[in-house]
Formats: structure tokens, C-alpha cells, sequence
């Protein structure tokens, strides 16, 4: 929430320049924005998790991983998803659900841990997957569109600073 507020208040000050007619505040400050939301980009809103009827894809900040179902060995919930591969790779995923908080039990009960329904769901689609035929394991590379905006970003940073020192 908070780096959304950041996001939003950024791009706002930026158009009201921008509307303002300060071009110069708007080169300047293009870049270091872009940056910042990129960055707040990668690492809140873009890990995600998704479940396909072949493979689990686990989208991390910068990094994509896709596990077909025949290649999962486990799946458990720590502080965050881990996907173990029958190879022993272990694949953490930042997009998805945490342990929640226990539930107040009532006096002489024991607290209940409930497991979150995305855990669910994805136990659910391995046990229906994972005696399917086909083999293979993880394959991990970059991810692509977040390298591709952040590129840009990085453009958007450099011409900043370039402003900068040429002092237009």
C-alpha cells in the first residue's frame, strides 16, 4: 500500500510539473521516478505465482522459474511458498501467501493455524498433475519484461543525470 502511495504521488508531482510548463523539473526528475517506481514495480506487485495445467511458473523479482507438474517433489508454506523439485532444487516464491496469523483460541484450546486458500489451491492442481506423464526439470532464466522496463528506467535515470550535468 505504502509503496503504491509513493508510485502514485511521483507520477502525480511529476504531471503537475509537467503541466506547469517546468520541462526542466520534468527531465530532471523523470528518471529518478522511473527508477523508483520500477523498482517498487519488481518487488511488490510483480511476483506472482501461476498454475497452468502443465507447469507452476513462480515469478520472483528480475528471475522466472517453471516447474512442470512431474517435476515437483514438494510443496510446503514456511515464511513464504517453496516448491522442492525431485532434483532437490528448492524454488522460493515471493508472490505468494504467507503463514497468517494464528486465530485467538478460546481459553484451554489451542491456537489454529489456517492454511490460506491459494496453499490449497496449488496442493490441489499437484495432486491432480503430478502422476502425469512427461518428465524434465525447472527451468530457470531472466524475466524478461521486468529487465525490459527497467531498461528503461535506467535510460530514463541516465538522460536525468546527463540533464544534470550539462545543467539544461
Amino acid at each position: 500500500m505504502a509503496s503504491g502511495l509513493v508510485a502514485v504521488l511521483g507520477l502525480f508531482l511529476l504531471g503537475d510539473a509537467a503541466f506547469r510548463g517546468s520541462w526542466d523539473v520534468v527531465l530532471r526528475a523523470a528518471g529518478p521516478i522511473a527508477v523508483l517506481v520500477w523498482a517498487l514495480w519488481v518487488l511488490t506487485y510483480r511476483p506472482c505465482i501461476v498454475i497452468d495445467e502443465r507447469a507452476v511458473t513462480v515469478v520472483n523479482p528480475l528471475r522466472r522459474t517453471v516447474v512442470p507438474w512431474q517435476a515437483v517433489a514438494d510443496v510446503r508454506l514456511r515464511w513464504q511458498i517453496v516448491i522442492e523439485t525431485v532434483a532437490g532444487r528448492k524454488v522460493q516464491c515471493w508472490g505468494g501467501p504467507s503463514l497468517p496469523r494464528p486465530k485467538p483460541a478460546r481459553r484451554g484450546e489451542r491456537a489454529v493455524l489456517r492454511q490460506p486458500d491459494e496453499m490449497t489451491v496449488l496442493l490441489d492442481r499437484w495432486s491432480e498433475h503430478r502422476d502425469g506423464t512427461g518428465a524434465g526439470d525447472a527451468v530457470r532464466g531472466w524475466d524478461l519484461p521486468a529487465l525490459t522496463v527497467g531498461a528503461a528506467a535506467l535510460a530514463l535515470l541516465a538522460a536525468s543525470l546527463l540533464s544534470l550535468w550539462l545543467g539544461a
